[in-house]
């Protein structure tokens, strides 16, 4: 089960799939939104990545993957009602 700053940046991403989502860019996302826990984008995502969540899509330079939410992750909002 997700928390819900893990849920947030979930949907978050989920919300526009033509952005490149980066860890900066969730921050900056994050933080214009008010949504707690910037700063620790990086080990949240990788939560949802280890949850089969997000997927993350490596990217040059090193540092700045590319986050989409996976089938399973928009399964699971779906199921809740979400996007």
């Amino acid at each position: 089960m997700l928390n819900n700053v893990e849920l947030n940046i979930l949907q978050l991403i989920a919300s526009d799939e033509d952005v490149k989502w980066t860890w900066y860019n969730l921050d900056r996302a994050m933080t214009i939104k008010k949504i707690e826990g910037t700063g620790h984008v990086a080990r949240l995502v990788d939560n949802l990545f280890k949850a089969g969540l997000v997927d993350i899509i490596p990217q040059s330079p090193a540092g700045m993957d590319c986050y989409r939410v996976s089938g399973i992750g928009r399964e699971y909002l779906k199921q809740l009602g979400m996007k």
